[in-house]
């Protein structure tokens, strides 16, 4: 634009030489040897000299060529539908992980009376807690929960709240009323339903903990089986979303039984301390992996 309004501006120039010319044209004197032109009016030199001047800038005008642009601005809004239920705080916090607040707020448990102790002790809200007593994976059609919704399955409980975090402990009531197989079937089973519901849930699979050594109830050796088999399972399916979490490990003695000063008297449940460390070395487990930036940490 600048260098158009220079042109401009010289053409401006030019108007006035020609005008300025033509006039003095009109005063002067020819050669003597070649007789003078005939006067002419004053509007017809004007004229003249108006049309010349148009013709120059005309003719400059046409090196430039102009166009228009028209700027379209577009603001696209996105809704997240976030259940209101996904972020809960505890009543007691645990863990050493800088990040033990974040997963523990979002943590819901899911199983049988051991996963329950984790509501009970305050590890995770009422309203986190898809877990009762005598639950199996071979009776599990039989036992509703109540997460604010009604009586409903676990699954459908689950869906309910929409946990972005979902810990699974259970097999405890399978060891001797079940085999191996039929346990990992259904509890992939029930995982799958899960995940096909809720495609961004995050899920830990606990092992079974062990019992003391005095505990008759189930044996030690054949909870290690099944164990295999379930962390096969998850080896199985190699879901980003799905980890295999070994809480037998965090929990045992040198013998491979379940510490006397973790459980509540029984030899078999859990007490608040053992509670603790298992979500210490879990926080502690999941900064290994991307749930955390899964879950938007």
């Amino acid at each position: 634009m600048k260098s158009l309004l220079y042109s401009l501006r010289s053409k401006s120039h030019i108007f006035c030489l020609i005008l300025f010319m033509s006039i003095i044209s009109l005063f002067s004197l020819t050669s003597a040897d070649i007789p003078a032109p005939p006067p002419r009016s004053a509007d017809s030199v004007l004229v003249s000299a108006m049309n010349k001047a148009a013709e120059a800038i005309s003719e400059e005008m046409t090196q430039y060529t102009f166009t228009t642009s028209t700027t379209v601005t577009t603001t696209t809004t996105t809704t997240v539908s976030v259940s209101p239920y996904a972020v809960c705080a505890p009543t007691t916090y645990t863990g050493s992980s800088p990040n033990s607040q974040f997963y523990q707020d979002r943590l819901a448990v899911a199983g049988d009376s051991l996963a329950l102790g984790l509501d009970v002790y305050g590890f995770v809200p009422d309203i986190h807690n898809i877990a009762g007593e005598s639950v199996s994976m071979w009776n599990l059609d039989y036992f509703t929960f109540d997460v604010g919704g009604g009586e409903m399955g676990l699954i459908d409980a689950v869906e309910y709240i929409h946990p972005q975090l979902l810990y699974i402990s259970i097999g405890m009531n399978d060891v001797n009323m079940n085999y191996p197989d039929p346990y990992v079937t259904r509890y992939r089973e029930v995982i799958d339903e899960l995940i096909r519901r809720m495609p961004d849930i995050n899920i830990v699979v606990a092992s079974i903990t062990p019992v003391c050594s005095y505990c008759e109830v189930v044996r030690n050796d054949i909870i290690r089986e099944y164990n295999a088999e379930l962390k096969k399972m998850v080896d199985d399916m190699n879901s980003p979303q799905v980890v295999f979490f070994d809480v037998y490990s965090v929990v045992c003695d040198e013998n491979l039984d379940l510490r006397e000063d973790y459980t509540s008297g029984d030899g078999l449940h859990l007490y608040i301390p053992c509670y603790s460390d298992i979500l210490s070395a879990l926080f502690d487990f999941l900064d290994t992996t991307d749930f955390k930036a899964r879950m938007g940490g």
